[in-house]
């Protein structure tokens, strides 16, 4: 099969497992709460764990948070391992969700949006003159969006709440590395920043630089606009993949994954850096916004200035 829904290989993972299998521990609490830190002592937080040993703390309800609780993320962690990909449907409860989505059509209105429109290599640098133009080293992918970055969210803005609140900081740890930390990111753009595809726009394939991106989707298109993503497409020995690469570029989507299941609220956590991934082209008048947010494994990293000037207009 070309294309299989994340949500169904999720599902897989959970009846496969002893845990009971309602939505990942996701509660089906009206109050939608969320995930806090709980240290091994009062006052511990993720950046003292390390020294306290492994295991010694855990994450615990926090009924004040707008996203959806998580009792159990061992699940979640056990598909981004097998999959590199999970998704929570209804993570942001409604009154959350249709705040950013007003923020983020505030932001991302034509006059004061970004509008990014770049041709790029799938390995996100400039093209190698070593192989020719039709090698995938070097095949031009196309991506246009509107950017609103986060340098322009305000102190109060939902996202950008969202993105400091230690309880996310936690959950994602837990899904993603749960024996190593994680950081905020350094970047004053790319931590967290809203995307508009209006018709015609997408993503063309990729890798990121970051190990994972998180994607929150708060609107989706008539058609098109769906996130395809091609698990471990390359490993750090073979950081190029150039057989695969090319594969997939001319086409043949077998083992390509496709979140046809997400909805707006939804969150998609996705190992970006060895997976390759895209947007297909929005069709129809309405547009696809979602927000993305960084965290690192190392603290102060910032995105490149290659990305930086193609996909934000920084310098």
């Amino acid at each position: 099969a070309a294309h299989s829904s994340l949500w169904l290989s999720a599902l897989v993972a959970v009846a496969l497992s002893p845990l009971p299998a309602h939505a990942f521990g996701l509660s089906r609490s009206v109050f939608d709460p969320a995930v806090t830190i709980r240290g091994f002592k009062q006052g511990v937080g993720l950046r003292e764990r390390g020294r306290l040993g492994r295991h010694l703390w855990t994450c615990s309800t926090d009924a004040t948070a707008p996203f959806q609780q998580i009792t159990d993320a061992k699940p979640l962690h056990r598909v981004f391992k097998e999959r590199g990909w999970v998704h929570i449907p209804g993570f942001l409860n409604e009154e959350t969700c249709q705040k950013m989505l007003t923020e983020a059509r505030d932001l991302l209105n034509p006059e004061a949006a970004f509008r990014s429109s770049e041709e790029h290599t799938v390995y996100q640098e400039e093209e190698d003159p070593n192989f020719p133009a039709d090698h995938p080293r070097n095949v031009p992918q196309k991506s246009s969006k509107q950017i609103a970055d986060f340098d322009r969210l305000q102190p109060s803005s939902p996202l950008k709440q969202l993105y400091n609140h230690p309880a996310l900081l936690c959950l994602v740890q837990e899904i993603v590395s749960p024996e190593q930390e994680l950081f905020l990111s350094a970047c004053p753009y790319n931590s967290a920043y809203y995307n508009l595809y209006a018709e015609g726009d997408g993503l063309g394939w990729h890798f990121d630089k970051g190990e994972f991106g998180i994607n929150l989707v708060l609107q989706n298109p008539q058609q098109g606009g769906t996130f395809e993503y091609h698990p471990n497409t390359r490993s750090e020995s073979d950081a190029w993949a150039f057989d695969e690469v090319a594969r997939i570029l001319k086409g043949n989507m077998e083992g390509v994954d496709a979140a046809t299941e997400a909805r707006a609220g939804s969150l998609i956590i996705f190992a970006g850096k060895l997976s390759l991934h895209r947007v297909s082209p929005v069709r129809g008048a309405t547009p696809r916004i979602n927000a993305i947010l960084h965290y690192e494994q190392q603290p102060g990293q910032r995105l490149g200035a290659y990305s930086l000037k193609r996909f934000f207009g920084r310098e």
